[in-house]
């Protein structure tokens, strides 16, 4: 039973009040968006109309049980979130490099977006609050792939430091969980009034922290998963007010059930499940007053730990691009970005990073072996390893762990594929496998 001031705060009229509780017995869609740089076979589905690799899935498969789930051939994701790409779109941000913040990332759906939509120059960079949520962050954007990103942990505040650093923030703001209440009945029971008031100023001074980041004449795209106009048209009017900054229309013509709301300056874009056929979603983009800005580019290489000539070309032997590519160390692995990212790298390193680039090879005392996130990267050169392609059956068993399938390959380094795609490390020495992949990440459930 919804809370009866959730329905009186409803910005619906009666008559779609009744649908949108109907919708809400409906069962709840599954939606997946394709890594266009990890080409791998469509799963059955209708196509999202606002993302062009968004997927509505005829059926829930067991995504634990396949390998291109794991390789990061695709993403799991709630299908009205990929509204995010009509914005990246329709103001032609990706036509140049940029640098974008995703300000709440886990578990990584806007961050691994925004890295296959961006000019391949662009850096993207992911920030996450909660610990406990870090992690997950963390392995999404390894398996997706690609090496333009930095992940930092901490609170919005830490960003005041990095004045007019950022051409668009993305902020999907913790919010009351009104999109949750399909999903999980707990949330229902944990909705209040007190605490979308609670929200609404958490949401204010997240917003408020990070503006300053932001360049002049840059984008902030604000969305929450509820409907209340408290954390949605009421925050954006504050941060127009505030910020003096414009609200920014989008073209919706195309997209049945989307619906277009305003309030005062506020133009917000609202999914709802009765219309959309997707959970709840709201959306703004609000962009920064041009100023004169007189901040000069700072060089802070001198916060990278580079490494000798020997070293860097070793990786850029390994990888695609590596003429365009600088080599670097962090957390004791040689790690790879592209050239022009160096400068705003070295900034960010002012605050705390617990991942930068692609990691290429681990530092073991005077040896380099293979890292994990290589395998994953979609920037290793498969030609330069010995390649072993697998079948499912034995890419799963791999996955828990199991390696006895693989005792006729021969001794020495191998990367493991599956239907092409590279997957993992495996060494085979005298007597044994070893494989090279996160224990965290191996399948726990059976998978006869």
């Amino acid at each position: 039973m919804l809370p009866i001031e959730f329905l009186e705060s409803f910005p619906l009229s009666e008559s779609e009040k009744e649908l949108f509780v109907q919708s809400l017995q409906s069962p709840v869609p599954v939606s997946i968006r394709l890594n266009p740089k990890k080409i791998a076979e469509p799963l059955s589905g209708i196509a999202v109309p606002w993302c062009r690799q968004g997927f509505f899935l005829t059926q829930r498969p067991f995504f634990t049980l396949d390998p291109l789930f794991h390789s990061g051939a695709y993403y799991v994701q709630e299908a009205s979130s990929m509204f995010l790409e009509q914005v990246i779109l329709q103001l032609n941000l990706s036509k140049t490099p940029l640098n974008v913040l995703d300000a709440c990332a886990a578990p990584g759906g806007k961050t691994t977006h925004l890295l296959s939509l961006l000019h391949p120059e662009s850096l993207v960079v992911a920030n996450e609050v909660i610990a406990s949520r870090a992690p997950i962050l963390v392995e999404n954007a390894i398996r997706w792939g690609y090496s333009n990103l930095v992940i930092t942990r901490g609170d919005a505040g830490l960003f005041k430091r990095l004045e007019s650093i950022f051409d668009v923030i993305v902020c999907d703001a913790p919010c009351s969980g009104e999109g949750l209440f399909r999903k999980d009945a707990g949330a229902i029971s944990e909705w209040s009034l007190q605490n979308v008031e609670y929200c609404s100023l958490r949401q204010q001074r997240i917003v408020n922290d990070l503006w300053n980041a932001l360049k002049p004449g840059g984008y902030f795209i604000y969305s929450t998963c509820t409907s209340n106009l408290t954390e949605n048209e009421t925050n954006v009017q504050q941060f127009i007010k505030k910020h003096h900054a414009e609200c920014i229309k989008l073209n919706i013509k195309d997209f049945s059930g989307v619906e277009e709301f305003h309030r005062q300056d506020a133009v917000m874009y609202r999914f709802f499940p009765h219309k959309t056929g997707t959970e709840i979603f709201s959306l703004a983009v609000l962009r920064k007053p041009d100023a004169d800005n007189t901040n000069s580019e700072r060089i802070l290489h001198k916060n990278l730990k580079l490494v000798d000539k020997v070293q860097t070309n070793l990786v850029k032997e390994h990888i695609v691009r590596g003429e365009d590519m600088f080599c670097f160390i962090h957390d004791n692995h040689i790690r790879f970005m592209s050239m022009s990212l160096k400068n705003t790298l070295g900034q960010l390193l002012n605050i705390p990073v617990i991942h930068a680039g692609t990691a290429a090879f681990e530092i073991k005392g005077k040896n380099l072996l293979p890292s994990f996130e290589f395998a994953l990267s979609t920037e290793i050169n498969q030609e330069k390893f010995c390649r072993a392609e697998v079948d499912k059956n034995t890419m799963l068993k791999l996955l828990k762990g199991e390696t006895r399938l693989l005792d006729s390959l021969p001794l020495g380094q191998h990367l493991i594929t599956y239907k092409s795609l590279p997957m993992m490390f495996l060494k085979k020495i005298a007597g044994r496998v070893n494989v090279n992949y996160p224990r965290a990440w191996f399948i726990r459930m059976n998978i006869e």
